[in-house]
């Protein structure tokens, strides 16, 4: 099984933090796939903003398509802007990334959409 972590807005594939292979990075609720070294450079691919999180290529953060939610301990998935909106689809827990225990948990659940496996 692939682990992933998570250090100073790297998202890295490896079993250390701070260490491995970058696949990508989250900088002002910006996720941006790439192998740069520094948070907030690469391909935009979603942004995160009032626990809603949206995929398209705007800096932007609350812009693009809304593809879904997270909203106490539970990943919705819907159009909706409001966040606690939509058919629920999973819990925060099964999505782990080693190290981003205390991240933002919209941002993390994000992280992991568009840069791990998509779940919406």
């Amino acid at each position: 099984m692939t682990t992933y972590n998570f250090k100073d807005g790297i998202i890295r594939e490896g079993t250390s933090i701070g260490f491995g292979k970058i696949i990508g990075n989250i900088k002002n609720g910006i996720i941006r796939k790439g192998s740069n070294n520094t948070a907030g450079f690469g391909t935009i691919v979603g942004n995160v903003k009032n626990d809603v999180i949206r995929q398209g290529a705007s800096s932007i953060a609350g812009s693009g398509t809304i593809l879904g939610n997270v909203k106490m301990e539970r990943i919705k998935k819907g159009a909706s802007s409001i966040a606690g909106s939509g058919t629920e689809i999973g819990k925060i827990k099964d999505y782990e990334i080693k190290g981003a225990e205390y991240m933002n948990v919209s941002e993390r659940i994000a992280c992991y959409h568009f840069l791990i496996s998509k779940i919406f």
